[in-house]
């Protein structure tokens, strides 16, 4: 069994679907989304990613194909059906979708060199800038649906009875830094009202791969129509080792970027908005699994950091 799905039904969706005869599949650890499995899968002569996923919206995939047949650079093609889709369904509606393997580390494992954070910019900056066909833009959503489920997760993990050690610590973090998390409950800082544009959702440097050819931005299931600073707060410091760690580096990204008047109110709503995510998030899964103690120590790390409101300057 792969991912909970068996290898031969696998292979059998890969030829049937996409016409490829797949030699080899091997599941790909990477990712939070508990909704989503990915593997590498091999053919005689090329490599793919594979990723079965139950999450984001159908036009993520489409903002991702869109942007890959524009040839813009830092963003992969995406692999057509055989009946020219771009994805098929199985199971309980999850979506297979398939593209190029792309051999390369994970930036936020390797870091980014001061030129490669220019690199980024730029790349996001193109993002930002491209134009989708009118239904497109229209179909893309305007709120992040993750955050639509965080207060019945909160109601979760405050109701829960602890039974073991994992979940008594979880309950005494809220304890703690229960000032903070009724902050972050019970309401927004005033919505960001500046032009929307196509934004990636997650650009943290754990969706952005090094490879020979450049960077490429990858896992768009959480594509957005939103002010730039959706995408922006992530790479003004504040978000440790997926984003950027000093002045130099926001600096050059920011150079890398090009003019943009930031608007650090609408920063500071999506950094709210964000850390009530993710400390929900991580504190319920905690309690849930899977990899419990990870995520108890990533929940415990979000709030002892200050929850990354703050923005490093450039120099």
């Amino acid at each position: 069994m792969l991912g909970g799905v068996g290898d031969t039904l696998l292979r059998r969706w890969l030829y049937d679907d996409f016409g490829l005869d797949v030699v080899e599949l091997s599941p790909v650890g990477f990712g939070a989304d508990l909704a989503a499995q990915v593997w590498k899968a091999r053919t005689a002569t090329n490599a793919y990613a594979v990723k079965w996923s139950g999450a984001g919206s159908n036009t993520g995939h489409q903002v991702a194909a869109y942007l890959g047949d524009c040839g813009l650079p830092g963003v992969p093609e995406v692999v057509r059906t055989v009946e020219g889709g771009l994805w098929t369904f199985h199971g309980k509606k999850k979506r297979l979708t398939v593209a190029p393997w792309i051999d390369g580390a994970r930036a936020a494992e390797v870091g980014l060199t001061v030129e490669q954070w220019h690199q980024y910019g730029a790349l996001l900056r193109r993002v930002h800038d491209a134009e989708p066909p009118a239904r497109l833009r229209e179909a893309l959503p305007r709120h992040s649906p993750v955050d639509a489920r965080v207060p019945g997760l909160a109601a979760e993990v405050r109701a829960w009875t602890p039974s073991d050690d994992v979940e008594a610590a979880v309950a005494e973090l809220w304890r703690e830094y229960a000032d903070t998390i009724d902050v972050l409950l019970a309401g927004d800082p005033p919505a960001p009202e500046g032009p929307r544009v196509v934004c990636h959702g997650d650009p943290h440097l754990g969706n952005v791969l090094v490879g020979a050819d450049g960077l490429q931005l990858i896992d768009w299931d959480d594509v957005i129509l939103a002010p730039r600073e959706q995408d922006l707060m992530f790479m003004l410091g504040g978000m440790g080792d997926v984003g950027t760690t000093t002045p130099a580096q926001v600096e050059s990204f920011l150079t890398g970027y090009g003019p943009h008047a930031i608007d650090h109110d609408a920063v500071r709503y999506y950094r709210h908005v964000r850390a009530r995510e993710d400390v929900v998030l991580w504190s319920h899964q905690a309690l849930t699994g899977p990899d419990r103690e990870d995520c108890l120590s990533i929940a415990r790390g979000i709030l002892s950091e200050g929850l990354a409101a703050l923005t490093i300057q450039p120099s």
